[in-house]
Order: structure tokens, then sequence, then C-alpha cells
């Protein structure tokens, strides 16, 4: 079934493109943008890149490139582009000024979570805080406590979570930073205090620790502004060429999130005691039953 239906957007493709390839003999190329730069220090947690992998071995009749883009970039490069789609971003609404999001997401996450480390005097402020239930981050940003929290400035935690960092009233708390691997930079940081807060999801927490000649013990806390589960769409140039490279993106997951090498694609970036919950959270997600 989906082999006869994922003929359609490619035959539409070739009926727009018709003229223009006669004359060059091209084939419709997608131009697919990712955040990572080669040559950074940390390798890379590029769930992005393996669960895409998959999706363009579906994909045979497109000439696919890649290009480096930090999220930034990438909002105008679509909307410069006829042919550009980038992966793994939040679905919120002002996105859709940049192109077209996909109706399933490409990738999931767990919810994010505010990490500390265990040595931190902070430690026990935020334990005593959370009395053993989500932390608002509203009421750390609020209280009249010094400490830097690092986040970074290209990419978005979420509708609740962004406002909170943008409008907190004391910025000095705050530490931003942006660039490529923003993660592994900030992990950095974290790891021998010269952040002191850290909002980031558990396995890239885990990922860039566990590259770090001594890794330090860290304590973390669940976060009432997000939401259990995270969903990373593909948004596309909301061009003629744009949109078919959607609906073939799109028809792609619906096969291939169906099988277990999708689901090992995503689980191959978190720690094992994550795995339980994060198939749940695909199950829940992708309508599976693995």
């Amino acid at each position: 079934m989906h082999s006869k239906t994922f003929c359609f957007p490619l035959f539409l493709w070739c009926c727009l493109t018709l003229p223009a390839a006669a004359q060059t003999s091209s084939v419709p190329e997608l131009i697919w943008l990712t955040e990572h730069a080669p040559n950074q220090a940390l390798q890379v947690l590029d769930i992005n890149e393996s669960t895409f992998r998959l999706l363009e071995q579906q994909l045979p009749g497109l000439t696919i490139s890649r290009q480096q883009a930090t999220t930034a970039q990438a909002a105008k490069l679509l909307q410069r582009r006829p042919n550009v789609c980038v992966g793994n971003k939040l679905p919120l609404p002002e996105r859709r000024s940049w192109g077209v999001i996909s109706h399933q997401p490409q990738v999931i996450f767990p919810g994010l979570r505010l990490y500390v480390l265990q040595a931190s005097g902070l430690n026990s402020w935020l334990v005593e805080q959370s009395s053993g239930k989500p932390l608002s981050l509203q009421r750390v940003l609020s209280a009249h406590q010094r400490f830097k929290l690092g986040f970074n400035s290209d990419r978005s935690y979420g509708d609740k979570l962004d406002p909170l960092l943008q409008q907190a009233a004391n910025q000095r708390n705050l530490f931003s930073r942006s660039g490529p691997d923003n993660a592994g930079g900030l992990l950095q940081m974290f790891s021998i205090g010269r952040i002191d807060l850290l909002i980031e999801y558990p396995n890239v927490v885990e990922h860039y620790l566990a590259q770090l000649p001594k890794p330090p013990a860290v304590q973390s806390f669940a976060l009432q502004e997000s939401p259990a589960l995270l969903p990373g769409h593909i948004i596309c140039s909301d061009t003629p060429q744009g949109r078919l490279l959607l609906t073939s993106l799109d028809q792609a997951i619906s096969s291939v999130s169906q099988q277990r090498a999708y689901l090992d694609a995503h689980l191959q970036w978190f720690a094992p005691a994550l795995h339980a919950e994060l198939t749940a959270l695909y199950n829940q997600t992708y309508g599976t039953n693995f």
C-alpha cells in the first residue's frame, strides 16, 4: 500500500518539472540542512541524521545534498530557496512562517529536564523547591537565588519554556550561547562549573558527559513547563517543490516508522534505562506495538 501511494508525489513532481528537466536533464534535488559542523571536538548526538538515513532510502528519485546551518540560518534558507528541508524541529506556530511542517514527527524525545551538579550547593535548594514533584522553572527564575543557567539561543525549548528564558526578570542569571554544537559546548561548561544549571534532554546529557575524561555526577529534575513528549518535525520550503518534498517525506515516515529499525535509530542514542520509556512514547506516536 505504501509503495503505490508513495509514487504519486514523485509523479506530480515530474509533471511540474518536466519542461525544466527536458532542458537541463536534471533530477529533483532536496537540500537537507544539518546543524552539525564537521570536525567538532565531541562526537555529536545525531538522531536527526540516523533517522534521515532510513527515510532517504525511500526517496530513490531524488538527489539529496546536505548543508550545515544553525536554526536561524535554516529559517532564512527555507524562505530563500525552493527545495530546502530541515529536520528535528518543534512544530511551533511561528515556524509556519519558515515553511510547511510535516504531519508526523521525524523524531521524538522525552521531556526536557533541569540539570545541576550533585556537588553544587544549588542541589539541595532545588530538591527543596521540587518536593519530589516537577519543578517550576518560572519559580526557579523568580527566586532570590544566584546562579547561571545556560541555554542555546538558536534553539527552541517549547512554547512554555521559551518565553520564560526570553522574559526572565533577572537576566544576569542566564547565559546564552549560539552556533553549531551548542549542546556539547554547554555540557563542557556545565561539567566544570562555568554554568550552574542546564536545560536538556536526558540522552543528550548522558551522551556528552560520557565523552569527558572525568564526567561529574549530576542531578536532574522534571520541569512543569516541559511536556512528557517533544516531537521533532521536518520543515520544508513553502513552494510547490517544497510541498511535494514534504509529502514524500511524510509518506516515508509513515512507512519506515512501522519498522523496528526506525525505533532502533532512536534507541541507539539513549541509555538502556530510558529504552522502556522511549519505546512507550514511540508506540503512542506512531501507532506501533514494539
